[in-house]
């Protein structure tokens, strides 16, 4: 092949095209990297925070998808100034919830890590960054002889639910977050689905769960529960077949103090249908759905001042969806033409902390509530070993 043909194979408009398509894709790469970094930058550290006190018991409650836009227009809803997640909060915040997926929101999987482990992932996994396992708080607490549990009202095989018991590459991989909630010796299991779950009866009791879709068969003396249900209901009162968010709270908390033999209990709590409802543009059910986690996290400051030890309690979102706008409605003006997107959005979600945990910032990320909560689990360990 003569010099001449070679350049021909390469003319020299092609050239240009490569070197600006490459130099496109360096220049994409060092934005893409700088907004990366520019987040992890904002966010303030706290990894040092100086933890006051010492809880027993832990509870954190997430409502899906819920923003700030969806609490004023529960506030309208309900005619009140204040929800009771508002009103009963010792401190109140903003969290952010950017995942690793850097162009666009979060999706519950990432946050769902976040929230559990303190880590970011990308978007659609669970419990793991890069294929490697991430540890999460419900595995923590369990190392400190902790009792655990996981409650969420459309059913425990969601992705934030599994955040907190699976570690899957996939938030569609349904089989393999079974099978590693089935094997990860967590305590207690209740909410949704109970159609699936009873395909998988038989691998539930092997497990060594007393496996129950009806409140009154939930066995408070058994070594580990799984209670599934055809639907969780939104009225003030449940039924035995569809309980409130709420019974199921209290269930779960009782069954878990007792389970611990005192050495309390971690106890992950998610109201999921804000969310659906949030990508179905439904206002209605989604105000509904709202109002029944509320009076789930009144009921769950109810019965923790009831138990013996003391219950650090949380509550906060995941991400927002539905780009809520409310704009002063009043009740009767509240419409599904509020929801702006049907997706999920870059919107900061609150964070209401309901016992006595001092030097938290007002705006903190999603990965520092994991942090928080991990500093509550292992001061148990550093008490223990000073006694």
């Amino acid at each position: 092949m003569t010099e001449s043909t070679a350049k021909k194979k390469f003319p020299k408009p092609l050239k240009i095209v490569l070197i600006i398509l490459l130099a496109a894709a360096i220049v994409t790469g060092v934005v893409f990297a700088g907004l990366a970094i520019a987040r992890a930058v904002d966010i303030k550290a706290i990894d040092d925070l100086a933890l006051a006190g010492q809880y027993d018991n832990i509870v954190l409650l997430i409502g899906d998808g819920m923003g700030f836009d969806h609490i004023a227009a529960g506030r309208a809803y309900l005619g009140v100034q204040e929800l009771f997640m508002e009103s009963a909060a010792t401190v109140r915040g903003d969290v952010t919830t950017f995942s690793r997926t850097v162009v666009g929101p979060t999706d519950s999987a990432a946050a769902a890590t976040a929230l559990a482990t303190g880590e970011k992932t990308d978007n659609g996994v669970v419990g793991q960054y890069l294929g490697k396992d991430l540890k999460n708080n419900t595995e923590y607490a369990m190392e400190q002889g902790m009792a655990t549990g996981v409650i969420a009202s459309e059913g425990v095989k969601g992705a934030t639910p599994a955040g907190f018991s699976a570690h899957v590459a996939n938030r569609g991989d349904e089989s393999g977050i079974l099978e590693d909630q089935l094997a990860s010796g967590i305590d207690l299991f209740l909410g949704g689905a109970k159609d699936y779950y009873d395909d998988h009866a038989p691998e539930i009791a092997s497990a060594g769960y007393a496996y129950a879709t009806r409140v009154s068969d939930l066995d408070a003396q058994a070594d580990k529960v799984w209670g599934a249900f055809s639907e969780l209901s939104t009225d003030e009162a449940g039924s035995d077949e569809t309980p409130t968010l709420a019974e199921l709270a209290e269930f779960g908390m009782r069954y878990l103090d007792a389970a611990s033999g005192g050495e309390g209990f971690f106890l992950m709590i998610e109201e999921s249908h804000i969310d659906k409802c949030s990508h179905n543009g439904d206002i209605k059910g989604m105000l509904e759905h709202l109002t029944a986690y509320d009076r789930t996290i009144e009921r769950v400051l109810a019965v923790a001042e009831e138990l013996p030890g003391s219950t650090l309690v949380i509550a906060t979102a995941d991400h927002e969806t539905g780009g809520l706008e409310y704009s002063g409605e009043s009740a009767d003006m509240l419409s599904d033409d509020m929801f702006t997107t049907g997706s999920h959005t870059t919107d900061n979600v609150p964070y209401f902390v309901y016992s006595e945990v001092e030097g938290l910032p007002e705006t903190i990320d999603n990965t520092q509530i994991a942090t928080v909560i991990r500093g509550y689990i292992l001061r148990r360990q550093t008490a223990r070993a000073a006694a």
